[in-house]
């Protein structure tokens, strides 16, 4: 086995053929003539065989020389390739992202920061799975997902969970009610008032209640939705009015579809990022959860 074999005596045996001239193969590798001379001249004596024939100025390469190029060549190719790769990972131009997101961030808000990403990074792709926050949760846990967004209290020994955002939950009204005049909204102001509710199998529902309860009010439930999404469709429609999660509201209330008003008191709501526990969040990951974060402020700071 030839263990004195370079990769740089390679590559000036490459450039040499490649460029006729050991003149132009220093230019070529940016070093001296006589530092390429010495290196063909080493690896002649490494493989034990003459590379090539000089001609006048020239230097002709023999047989032998160009039966080692065809391999010299393959390798250099492979290493080309294997460079590209690596920039296209640390250039964000490959790569891919599986997430899996509860629907009050997976109908609107996560389509919309993944529609950025991939105009960022056109050689990424991005899988979006739109489950509950406790599906959420075991498909996070089962270390495929690369992300995960939910809204739960649970705990997972393979998921590492820690809140991403935090903001007040929101009353939604159709557009021109007269409560829509108001700052906030208060308890009282859903006293009797035609209401959406969420499904009671939703724990923001029992909150919900206790807001009720600390004002006395009782509005009059007249539909029942499990999504922030159904909830604020039905009060566009004119069902009734409702509390929902605020990406949802703000969502809804920036397509102008119904008026979202701040609670007194606040029912504050939080958004948890769930990552898999086994591994460290990729680059991608990384990169992605950067715009995340201001597409939070975005919609709901201020």
């Amino acid at each position: 086995m030839l263990t004195n074999l370079t990769h740089r005596q390679l590559e000036a045996f490459r450039a040499v053929i490649e460029t006729g001239k050991v003149t132009a193969a220093a230019t070529v590798m940016n070093t001296t003539q006589p530092s390429v001379s010495r290196m063909i001249s080493d690896l002649e004596h490494v493989v034990g065989f003459a590379l090539f024939e000089r001609r006048g100025r020239q230097l002709v390469p023999t047989s032998e020389a160009l039966a080692l190029y065809e391999e010299v060549e393959r390798s250099f190719v492979g290493l080309a390739e294997i460079a590209r790769v690596a920039e296209d990972i640390r250039d964000f131009r490959t790569g891919s992202l599986l997430i899996a997101g509860m629907p009050a961030l997976a109908l609107k808000f996560l389509p919309d920061v993944i529609a950025s990403f991939i105009r960022d990074e056109p050689g990424v792709s991005v899988s979006l799975r739109t489950r509950s926050s406790q599906a959420v949760l075991r498909h996070v846990s089962s270390q495929q997902f690369d992300l995960g967004f939910a809204a739960i209290e649970a705990e997972h020994p393979a998921v590492t969970r820690r809140p991403i955002f935090t903001a007040s939950m929101r009353a939604v009204l159709p557009i021109g009610h007269p409560l829509a005049e108001k700052a906030y909204l208060e308890p009282s102001d859903f006293h009797e008032q035609p209401f959406v509710a969420l499904g009671s199998e939703i724990s923001t529902r029992s909150e919900t209640d206790v807001f009720m309860a600390a004002g006395n009010a009782r509005p009059r439930v007249v539909a029942e939705a499990q999504l922030s999404a159904s909830i604020c469709e039905l009060v566009a429609g004119g069902a009734g009015l409702s509390i929902v999660e605020p990406v949802t509201a703000a969502n809804f209330a920036v397509a102008k579809k119904v008026v979202a008003k701040p609670l007194h008191p606040e029912q504050p709501f939080q958004y948890d990022l769930l990552l898999p526990a086994l591994r460290e969040p990729t680059r991608l990951a990384t990169r992605f959860l950067e715009l995340v974060d201001a597409q939070f402020a975005r919609l709901l700071d201020g």
